[in-house]
């Protein structure tokens, strides 16, 4: 999974191009710091021990984020609001390993541009 990231004022700007993991453009939102990712992060971490029923969640308007011991769920939620419905376009599964690597480098670029 290839991403970059860009600063714009307070806004910070998610770039995927890979259709499939396109759904992590949703983080990009105006206002993050390094402590309001890491705070994601200790959650996600948290999630690897949480049985089903008991996830973590973390949504911004965009995006919901769903973890639990067998993984992550995102949910593309600007999609569904523009009346996308299918499954297999608005989620996109991933390992904890994944999303903690993308929201460490998110969390770095975060400290060094604020």
């Amino acid at each position: 999974m290839e991403y970059s990231f860009k600063n714009n004022d307070d806004w910070f700007i998610v770039n995927v191009d890979e259709g499939k993991f396109q759904i992590l453009n949703r983080f990009t939102f105006y206002g993050w710091t390094s402590t309001k990712v890491q705070e994601i992060i200790n959650g996600i971490e948290a999630s690897k021990e949480k049985p089903k029923g008991e996830e973590y969640r973390w949504a911004n308007e965009d995006v919901l984020v769903i973890a639990n011991k067998n993984g992550i769920l995102l949910i593309d939620m600007m999609s569904q609001r523009g009346g996308v419905h299918d499954p297999d376009k608005i989620t996109l599964t991933l390992t904890h390993k994944e999303l903690l690597t993308f929201l460490e480098d998110f969390k770095t670029f975060v400290a060094e541009n604020s």
